[in-house]
């Protein structure tokens, strides 16, 4: 009778640090989370936008984060250049044609730990109806809990899109195939996880 309650302690503890353990989901804090980009122009400045809404996803392991996964959609529609005429022509045709192709989308397949907080998400990068890898470098800028005791996390994430990959060519090389992004995101587990 001992052996067999020890037993049933020990698989009840298996099951609970197996349930602990698990990645949960987490849903995109968008008052605090940004997806922003950067272009050459000509030589002569660095042009800033961003895209203002995007959701998805987001599954995190605060114990283990390569353990975490991601599936990222960004409306292609909300780009922000903080410039009318600009922001108008890059929905059209010659750059990213939002009427045909609405979204981007990042896919993620495998997480690498690359230092102390810091990982390579490496991943699948759709625009334009091409898909094609991508990675991007994340540091975990901190993990806690929100008010009412609900787990938070922050991220930063990097990388770089050659756009021509893609079929975006227009105005290359004066206007810059590099696309760099720079991803800010606060995080909170939800009810559901």
């Amino acid at each position: 009778m001992i052996y067999r309650t020890i037993s049933l302690a020990l698989l009840a503890l298996g099951v609970a640090v197996t349930a602990a353990a698990a990645p949960r989901d987490y849903e995109f804090d968008m008052g605090h989370s940004r997806i922003f980009f950067d272009v050459d122009h000509r030589g002569y400045s660095t042009m800033h936008g961003r895209f203002a809404d995007f959701g998805g996803i987001f599954r995190f392991d605060a114990e283990n984060p390569a353990a975490s996964s991601l599936d990222v959609t960004v409306d292609a529609a909300t780009i922000d250049t903080f410039h009318d005429g600009l922001n108008d022509h890059l929905k059209t045709e010659d750059f990213f044609n939002v009427e045909v192709h609405p979204e981007l989308r990042f896919v993620s397949e495998r997480i690498e730990t690359a230092g102390e907080n810091r990982f390579t998400v490496h991943g699948q990068f759709t625009m334009l109806g091409q898909t094609h890898p991508l990675s991007l470098d994340v540091v975990v800028n901190q993990t806690g809990e929100a008010r009412g005791g609900v787990p938070m996390a922050g991220f930063t994430a990097v990388g770089t899109v050659d756009r021509t990959l893609y079929g975006m060519n227009y105005g290359t090389p004066l206007v810059g195939a590099s696309i760099s992004i720079r991803i800010e995101v606060e995080a909170r587990e939800t009810e559901s996880s």
